[in-house]
């Protein structure tokens, strides 16, 4: 089914997977084209694919700060830079997060948020139809209630599913948001696959379906029970990802910002290796043209991936750079 609602991200994205980094390097923009924003990095949910569920993220937990937000949304205005609420957390736990996405879209900026969809009422998703929020994307895992709860511990597949329709109804006819359905998986054929795309076609306007991710923290840190630990590494040992590195968007097109305010090079960094600035004392168009981003740039334009300690367990786990990539 084809969708007749359009993400007004794509030119955005298309621009970040198709130009070339060496082209970037040589055109590099006065600010980046994206900002991403992490609301809080604390979560509801007990993933056993994210650091955050496991607690292997040794960061300071907390929430951005009014003078933080306003910083951030000030700066962005000023360059019409799109802002998407994601990282780690679940940003629908700040007590601020659609006061603030309204702010932002008021301000004339496009506005994107991820969510694992458990705490968003009825009331919040027509708030977001009024507000013209312009795109969200509900994170499942796995493609049906079992392979779903053995990642996410939790059962609320089908009451997610619930919430996608839901929000998909009061939307109708309305412009935005533009509903994005995502997740990954390990052992699920393509048969499976098939029949998760096929349901929730009907009643959401993308997706996609990608390969779990279980490199990007050591399982040996997780804190863990041993039914969990013993799950995780049965999980890893049935995963299909293909280790292809993506042509990494994240130096040349987007910055990530912390709750406290710490800007990252990296939008998969949990626990702040790549940490290039700090927005509560330098202004972002500054931190984008600092030396530290320019270190990153130059080694990574060649493809130096060993060289830093995320870069070389990073994966095109999603295909989204590479289509076809994981063969779904």
């Amino acid at each position: 089914m084809t969708s007749p609602h359009t993400n007004p991200f794509d030119p955005y994205y298309r621009a970040i997977n198709t130009i070339a980094p060496a082209d970037k390097m040589q055109d590099l923009g006065e600010f980046p084209r994206i900002l991403d924003v992490e609301l809080t990095n604390t979560c509801n949910f007990h993933c056993l694919m994210c650091p955050v569920g496991t607690n292997v993220q040794v960061r300071k937990k907390g929430v951005m700060s009014e003078e933080v937000f306003a910083s951030v949304l000030d700066q962005a205005a000023q360059h019409a830079t799109p802002l998407r609420f994601i990282l780690w957390g679940e940003p629908t736990l700040h007590p601020r997060w659609l006061d603030w996405m309204e702010t932002a879209v008021k301000r004339g900026l496009l506005v994107h948020f991820n969510t694992n969809g458990s705490r968003i009422s009825e009331a919040d998703m027509r708030r977001l139809v009024d507000v013209g929020v312009q795109s969200m994307k509900f994170s499942f895992q796995g493609v049906d209630a079992k392979s779903y709860h053995e990642m996410r511990n939790t059962d609320y597949f089908e009451e997610l599913m619930a919430k996608v329709r839901q929000l998909y109804d009061i939307r109708g006819a309305a412009p935005y948001p533009f509903i994005h359905v995502s997740t990954t998986i390990t052992y699920e054929g393509p048969e499976l696959v098939a029949s998760f795309r096929e349901r929730v076609s009907r009643f959401t306007d993308k997706v996609t379906v990608g390969r779990t991710e279980l490199e990007r923290f050591d399982i040996s840190k997780a804190k863990l029970s041993e039914a969990e630990r013993a799950a995780l590494r049965h999980m890893k040992g049935e995963e299909q990802l293909v280790r292809k590195h993506p042509k990494c968007p994240e130096i040349f097109d987007k910055l990530s910002v912390y709750w406290d305010g710490r800007v990252s090079a990296c939008c998969r960094d949990f626990d702040g290796v790549m940490v290039v600035g700090d927005v509560r004392k330098t202004p972002l168009k500054e931190i984008w043209k600092a030396e530290k981003l320019a270190f990153f740039r130059e080694h990574l334009v060649k493809g130096e991936y060993d060289r830093f300690e995320l870069c070389k367990v990073c994966w095109d786990y999603h295909g989204l750079q590479t289509p076809g990539l994981q063969g779904l």
